[in-house]
């Protein structure tokens, strides 16, 4: 965490699935975190949202209110 974002590299090791959710349509799901860093390198999760929600029906929403709003449930401070 150099710059105070979450890497895929700081979560390696500690977590083999990352869970991804969007709080608009609902989606929910689990990847690999090994197979993330093969795809993306040690990206930051800020970033990797983007990535993740390219295929979502509401991440092309013209209304900021309706757009995709991925997130990392497991990783919710406590």
């Amino acid at each position: 965490m150099k710059d105070g974002a979450v890497r895929l590299g700081d979560i390696a090791g500690k977590i083999a699935m990352l869970e991804v959710a969007c709080r608009r349509c609902g989606r929910h799901g689990r990847l690999r975190v090994v197979k993330l860093i093969e795809q993306h390198g040690d990206m930051r999760l800020p970033e990797l949202r983007y990535i993740l929600a390219g295929d979502c029906p509401k991440a092309a929403a013209a209304s900021i209110s309706e757009r995709c709003s991925v997130y990392f449930p497991q990783l919710r401070p406590e």
